[in-house]
């Protein structure tokens, strides 16, 4: 009874996420600290003039081994006070795993508060308490991609671990082109376990170990400059979309976050680290068909102590080159997550320092009478107009991490230095982008023994 209770729960939010990525709503940004508020208010109980509140309840838009669905439930207000534009909520979470078991690791929280100041140009300033569970590198796959992938297939893309405090930011803004944000926050960093997770199909399989992270408190500053002149969020044709990320940690961690150690014993260290991400994102549409899209991802470590497991990069698998599995190991060098015969780790986490990726992709949109048939009218999906314009798609993928310090081999390099291209992991694909959902191939060409590998996506590549 739990299992059915808990599968019409995740399929009902499931679909929602879906219909709602159909209707074109902004997703969250990547590999950011930042936990943004896209709940629907189901109870009013404040409507005065523009002011809106109520009580809501949501799901947190994933499904994964670690919690399951999570529920939020609480007040949201959204309004005006003076010159400012009010945005605050205070929900709490209720995670599926074990049946919707009452115990501390399913329960968290989510309160935030906002001001804006400012239409087209304007600040920000806001700050929130948070006790969640947060995935290591969101940047590698966004929702609903990796929530269906769990909840039907039994996979898990991401690893998690948990965050518990307060943040404070101040920020400004340029219309919805340009955005600029400083932050600071105190939280509690644990690892968290995989946990008992209803899944559709191969329910007798077990989940890949969520691997152990380094726990500890730490004072986190960062700072976000992003800039988006993309035609659409969603399926976007001409623009740019740079997305830079700096932070600068301190705190005293345990279980080995200088040295990647798993031991018990191991005593809290004190921790400094200098960490950068960029993802840079250009669309060009050269003819009224075609498109030539392409994407620069580079991150890692800038100065002090190495950096701790939570803020290690990698890549490989779904989102980054899907013609290697997944943390897959035994085919030579691992340049793919940086592990190493004296780092084999349970669960096989991300342990690179630095990691560099470039996707390069080509796509054609396809016309058939058939196709202008079905978009005369257009199907609506909550209340937005929704058309196929199913695409056929080429692309090329290129990527690795790697360690830092003395050179040794091809898995460590000085800071100052970089890998040669012949090292790179590399992949070729076809795809089918039906505007609902896209069918693809990708096969390695660095590793020639390698099978190809099928998968879909709901969302664009990138």
């Amino acid at each position: 009874m739990r299992n059915m209770m808990t599968m019409s729960a995740a399929a009902m939010t499931l679909a929602l996420s879906a219909t709602a990525m159909f209707a074109q709503t902004p997703e969250s940004k990547p590999d950011t600290l930042v936990v943004e508020d896209t709940t629907t208010s189901i109870w009013s109980l404040l409507d005065r003039g523009d002011d809106r509140g109520g009580l809501t309840i949501t799901s947190g838009k994933t499904y994964n081994r670690v919690e399951g669905l999570p529920i939020l439930i609480g007040p949201t207000f959204r309004g005006y006070v003076r010159d400012a534009a009010v945005s605050a909520s205070a929900l709490g979470i209720i995670r599926s795993a074990h049946g919707f078991h009452w115990d501390a690791d399913n329960l968290g929280h989510r309160a935030n508060v906002e001001l804006r100041f400012g239409n087209d140009r304007g600040i920000v300033v806001g700050g929130s308490s948070f006790d969640v569970v947060a995935p290591v590198e969101r940047w590698q796959l966004g929702e609903p991609d990796a929530g269906l992938a769990a909840f039907f297939l039994k996979r898990d893309y991401l690893d998690y671990f948990g965050r518990h405090g307060a943040r404070i930011h101040l920020g400004a803004y340029t219309g919805e082109n340009a955005t600029f944000e400083v932050g600071y926050s105190d939280e509690r960093w644990s690892s968290r376990s995989e946990r008992d997770v209803f899944t559709l199909f191969r329910g007798d399989e077990f989940w890949r170990i969520n691997p152990r992270m380094d726990d500890g408190r730490m004072h986190v500053a960062d700072l976000r400059v992003e800039m988006d002149s993309r035609n659409s969020d969603f399926n976007p044709w001409a623009g740019w979309h740079i997305s830079a990320q700096y932070e600068r940690g301190t705190g005293r961690l345990a279980s080995g976050a200088s040295g990647i150690s798993e031991s018990e014993a191991a005593t809290a260290a004190r921790v400094t680290y200098g960490r950068a991400f960029l993802d840079l994102r250009k669309y060009n549409r050269f003819s009224p068909l075609r498109q030539l899209n392409g994407r620069l991802v580079l991150g890692g470590w800038l100065h002090g102590n190495q950096l701790p497991l939570q803020r290690r990069l990698s890549v490989g698998g779904l989102g980054t080159i899907p013609g290697f599995d997944y943390r897959r190991t035994g085919i030579g060098p691992d340049v793919g997550q940086c592990s190493t015969s004296e780092r084999l780790l349970a669960g096989r986490p991300a342990q690179c320092e630095r990691v560099m990726l470039a996707q390069i992709e080509y796509r054609h949109e396809l016309l058939s009478d058939l196709v202008d048939v079905f978009n005369r009218n257009g199907l609506r999906v909550r209340g937005a107009a929704f058309r196929v314009k199913p695409a056929a798609i080429a692309f090329v993928d290129a990527g690795r991490g790697w360690l830092l310090g003395d050179r040794e081999g091809v898995m460590r390099y000085s800071s100052g230095s970089l890998p040669s291209f012949g090292t790179f992991r590399t992949d070729v694909g076809l795809g089918l982008d039906l505007g609902v959902a896209g069918i693809y191939v990708a096969k390695a060409v660095s590793a020639e023994k390698e099978p190809a590998n099928f998968f879909v996506r709901i969302r664009n590549r990138f």
